[in-house]
Order: structure tokens, then C-alpha cells, then sequence
């Protein structure tokens, strides 16, 4: 009996979440909202959608080789994009200082140029590849938006996260775009 591949799982989470995450930066439907519940179901959503799954699928993706000959390379990018959004998620239950964030989106840039370039070497170009120089884009965004608070920032970062959404569609539905 074959594993199944998790892949699905943790490309739902990625959707949920930098969804949620987009619509929320770029100000749909938080007008008037209660800015404290917003942030705290945030946090819930990238922990559990974006943190949870995408640390599974990783963790699969080591233990079972369900990726074939990309198994270790997808298994770190779902691992590392797990732990990710859990520590983001708790920033935003917890609180913190949002510099000290920028650094780690400075640390995590520097990490997801190498998995972008290891794409495009292994010919993982469309829709893998695209998806992480857009990532790229949004880290890039996320660090001067984080320092300095500017809401056009915010809302590029938002615009980013939708990006990555749509384009993760076509990574979890691929038969559909066939």
C-alpha cells in the first residue's frame, strides 16, 4: 500500500491562510471590526491552517518520500513554511516587537531565495517556482512594512498574499488547470 501524498493538505493551509491574511491587509471587510479579535483569529488561522498542515506535510514528505526525487526539498520548504506561520501566529495571539519580526523576515528571505533558486534549477518553474519569487516579493515588502508601519506597505503585502493564493491554486488543483 502506497502513503498518500499530503501535499494537499498543506497547500489548503497555504491558501486558507495567506488568503485570510491578503483580504485582511488589504482591508476587506475589517472595517469597523474589533481589532483585537482580528488579530487573535489571524493568529488562530495561520497556526492551525497555515502552521499545522504545511509542518505535517513536511514531516511526511521526510518520512515517506511521497514527492519522489523532490521529497527532501519539499519537505523543507512545507516544514519551513510550517514553522513559519506558527511563529507568526503566535506573534499575532502574544504580541512582540514587530522589528524583531522584520529581522526574521530578513532571515527567512534569505532562506526562501535558496529554496526559489533550487526550483528553478530542478525546472519547477510554473506554478512552484513563480509562487516563491512572489513569496520573495512579499518578504521583501513584509520587512520595511514592519519597521515602518506605513499602511501602503501593508497593503502591497496584502496584494502579495493574494497573489500567492491564486497561484497556489494552480499547485493544489492542477488537474483543473490541465
Amino acid at each position: 500500500m502506497l502513503p498518500v501524498n499530503p501535499e494537499a493538505i498543506g497547500l489548503f493551509g497555504l491558501f486558507a491562510t495567506v488568503i485570510c491574511f491578503g483580504l485582511e491587509q488589504v482591508g476587506v471587510g475589517v472595517k469597523g471590526a474589533d481589532h483585537a479579535k482580528l488579530t487573535r483569529s489571524l493568529g488562530y488561522i495561520a497556526v492551525f491552517f497555515g502552521g499545522f498542515t504545511q509542518l505535517f506535510t513536511g514531516v511526511c514528505m521526510y518520512l515517506f518520500s511521497v514527492g519522489g526525487d523532490h521529497s527532501i526539498y519539499l519537505g523543507t520548504v512545507f516544514s519551513f513554511f510550517g514553522l513559519f506561520w506558527i511563529l507568526v501566529g503566535f506573534f499575532f495571539l502574544k504580541g512582540g516587537d514587530k522589528k524583531v519580526m522584520a529581522h526574521f523576515f530578513l532571515t527567512a528571505l534569505i532562506l526562501v531565495i535558496g529554496f526559489t533558486i533550487r526550483a528553478f534549477q530542478d525546472g519547477l518553474i510554473w506554478p512552484l517556482g513563480v509562487d516563491l519569487v512572489v513569496i520573495d516579493l512579499l518578504l521583501i515588502t513584509l520587512i520595511p512594512a514592519w519597521y515602518t508601519e506605513k499602511p501602503a506597505l501593508t497593503k502591497l503585502a496584502g496584494v502579495c498574499n493574494l497573489a500567492i493564493g491564486i497561484i497556489s491554486l494552480f499547485l493544489l488543483f492542477p488537474a483543473l488547470f490541465a
